[in-house]
């Protein structure tokens, strides 16, 4: 870890940030000394960076040191992280602003120490004499041979060399753990069907999409964080569950499909959109075969990892998503050895089931639960939502906040559903956490007017889900969703726990 800041304090020095000058004295950023605005707080997080170059800080310290506060939510960091990077990017258009402002996987963020020098003022301005120049040119020249030479005894010594990348969240050793690897925020967002003979394959494609995206550990699908992603059916309609988190990702994916007239072949188009300028970046036009539909979408998914210049992790796909989407529920529930895939899909099913009893989600929760000892953070989040809508709110807690370890995931739904456990267990100050939590995180995809609406005390008192109701209510889920049933008596449950109306002066 390299405090550039204390060290450029104690030499009364400035700090190059790629093109960008920092000038701790007057807290300035500037280029080509022309300075740029940012508002306190973006200082505040820039030199947060800063004191720790080139080391991983996870989201919450980040949050307690800038904000000091416990309320405010990842999405208000992602935020401003967001805009930091924007005003790299526009002073170096070339740079890949993630390369330098990086996202860690489950660990955080940080600045990337190669691109963060002091400069000594001082130091800059006295030219050097031409013997040191010849001296210093001469000594790249010989250190550059070296290098070279190096290389080539190294090729000879390797029988058969294999280039992989190194898993930062497994490296051990100080030498693997400076490996490290931006992560790509994405938001899954429209499937257009031009050819309606194209329709009955829509819901294995988005369901295949999703889950190999999602399974990929650098790429967020921010698809995760939008409070209607674990409300919302995977079915044929033209949008992804989760689509209208779009505020802070980096690119959104749409998918254009049509059939190809008398085969069993689809053509898919998909086009790859920049957020912050609407441009696109990237297309792809694919042939996908009826029959071979998950190994077909693989090929987008490889596509968009090499595009991405992201690590390639080899997996043989074996799914078949169109065959299982399409048995019936009974069939589901009986099947052999399901994948997580599988699972995942079947646990969004069962959640939207009020046919099913609480009995029969039991029996396959134990199912799963014998199957997958280890569930990703996504399968532990379903577990933990079809236990809380049977009734077992106790392990419903644990999953949830085992699933929300990393906070991979950050999800104003599943902070209510934690805030109606603490409700039922009779902990006011955990249900007033989980409650603002999920207002804050709310704040993602609901006009930021309507949350700070929510909390007067009026609206606390009469509505205290008045904002949730404004969002079911835009996004037309009220009446596809029976999960919404668990909240049935949450504001009489509340009411005691949450400040009373003022009382209204007669006139």
């Amino acid at each position: 870890m390299a405090d550039m800041l204390a060290q450029a304090k104690a030499r009364q020095c400035t700090i190059a940030i790629d093109e960008l000058v920092y000038d701790p004295a007057t807290r300035q950023l500037s280029k080509n000394a022309q300075e740029i605005e940012l508002e306190p707080r973006s200082i505040e997080l820039l030199e947060v960076f800063l004191q720790q170059t080139g080391t991983p800080i996870a989201a919450e310290d980040i949050i307690s040191r800038v904000w000091q506060s416990n309320y405010i939510s990842k999405n208000v960091l992602t935020n401003r992280i967001s805009t930091l990077r924007a005003i790299f990017k526009e002073s170096s258009p070339e740079l890949d602003a993630t390369k330098l402002l990086v996202t860690y996987p489950k660990k955080g963020y940080y600045l990337n120490a190669t691109r963060v020098t002091l400069i000594d003022t001082a130091a800059d301005l006295i030219a050097p004499s031409k013997p040191v120049q010849s001296k210093r040119i001469i000594h790249l020249v010989y250190m550059s041979l070296l290098l070279i030479a190096g290389f080539f005894i190294y090729q000879q010594s390797q029988k058969s060399p294999i280039i992989a990348p190194v898993n930062p969240l497994t490296a051990t050793t100080r030498q693997d753990a400076h490996i490290t690897i931006a992560v790509v925020e994405l938001v899954l967002n429209r499937i257009h069907v031009t050819n309606s003979a194209a329709s009955p394959y829509v819901t294995a494609i988005k369901t295949a999409l999703l889950s190999q995206l999602v399974a990929y550990p650098y790429i967020n699908v921010l698809n995760q964080d939008d409070p209607t992603y674990f409300l919302s059916p995977l079915n044929d309609n033209e949008y992804w569950p989760g689509d209208g988190n779009t505020l802070f990702s980096d690119y959104k994916l749409n998918l254009r499909l049509d059939k190809v007239p008398t085969s069993d072949q689809l053509t898919a188009r998909v086009e790859l959109v920049y957020h912050s300028s609407e441009k696109q970046t990237y297309r792809g036009e694919y042939i996908l075969s009826t029959g071979s539909l998950d190994q077909d979408i693989q090929k987008i998914t490889d596509d968009l990892i090499d595009y991405f210049k992201l690590p390639v992790i080899a997996s043989a796909n074996t799914e078949q998503t169109h065959a299982f989407i399409n048995q019936t529920l009974a069939q589901q529930l009986d099947a052999d050895n399901p994948s997580m895939f599988q699972a995942n899909y079947l646990a969004r099913r069962l959640l939207l089931a009020p046919e099913l009893k609480s009995d029969q989600i039991q029996t396959w929760l134990n199912r799963i639960d014998k199957l997958f000892p280890f569930p990703s953070e996504e399968t532990e989040i379903w577990l933990g939502l079809l236990d809380f809508r049977i009734g077992n709110h106790k392990r419903a807690r644990e999953r949830l906040l085992k699933g929300h370890f990393n906070n991979q995931i950050d999800n104003a739904f599943i902070y209510l559903v934690l805030s109606n456990i603490a409700l039922k267990d009779d902990k006011p100050e955990l249900f007033r956490y989980y409650y603002l939590k999920s207002l804050v995180s709310l704040s993602l995809v609901v006009p930021s007017k309507t949350i700070f609406e929510q909390l007067s005390r009026e609206k606390l008192t009469s509505q205290c889900l008045g904002a949730w109701g404004e969002l079911f209510q835009d996004k037309a889920l009220t009446t596809d969703i029976h999960s919404w049933a668990m909240f049935a008596n949450y504001c009489e449950t509340a009411a005691p726990y949450l400040p009373k109306a003022s009382a209204k002066r007669s006139q």
